[in-house]
């Protein structure tokens, strides 16, 4: 069965602070089971557990990767912002930039729950096309667009990240 997991965290598990916003540091994935037909593969970090009182209408997104090589099963740890990814893949801006954060764009934006503990949702998806257009100003939603419809399946791995309250992120 395809499956994505994390030397750093189990499915279900706490995410580590080295992993968290203030460090800027994307945690080790695999991946195993590749299915038939893979051709390249997409994938985000999600955080489902917006406030209310953000009025946000849909997932934060933390990272958002597309057109990763269907010969690659893993990202070692530190692979953004600031490591190399592998070559063709492409980064999309995370929702610090909607927000308007300093000191963020394209790449992995680590947990930064602003109350509670929250989840954090990776999801890796094998597509049937080798690579994808997708706008250098791109969102979440034309993210999805663009990913569902070549989706093969998906793979996820939860992981929990927070103190009972967080100050704001750091520039």
């Amino acid at each position: 069965m395809f499956s994505l997991k994390s030397a750093a965290f189990a499915n279900g598990g706490t995410i580590p602070e080295r992993y968290a916003e203030k460090n800027k540091v994307s945690p080790p994935l695999n991946w195993e089971d590749i299915p038939k037909g893979t051709k390249s593969f997409a994938f985000t970090i999600t955080d489902p557990d917006v406030p209310a009182e953000f009025k946000f209408p849909r997932v934060f997104v933390h990272w958002m990767l597309y057109n990763i090589p269907s010969t690659i099963v893993n990202l070692p740890e530190g692979v953004s912002p600031d490591g190399v990814l592998p070559e063709g893949t492409r980064e999309l801006n995370s929702d610090f930039v909607t927000f308007k954060i300093p000191g963020y764009g394209k790449g992995y934006g680590g947990p930064w729950p602003p109350d509670l503990p929250h989840r954090y949702v990776f999801t890796l998806y094998a597509l049937k096309t080798q690579s994808l257009e997708i706008l250098e100003a791109a969102d979440y939603v034309d993210f999805v667009k663009a990913v569902l419809p070549v989706t093969i399946t998906t793979a996820t791995l939860i992981g929990f990240y927070g103190p009972a309250k967080n100050p704001l992120p750091s520039s």
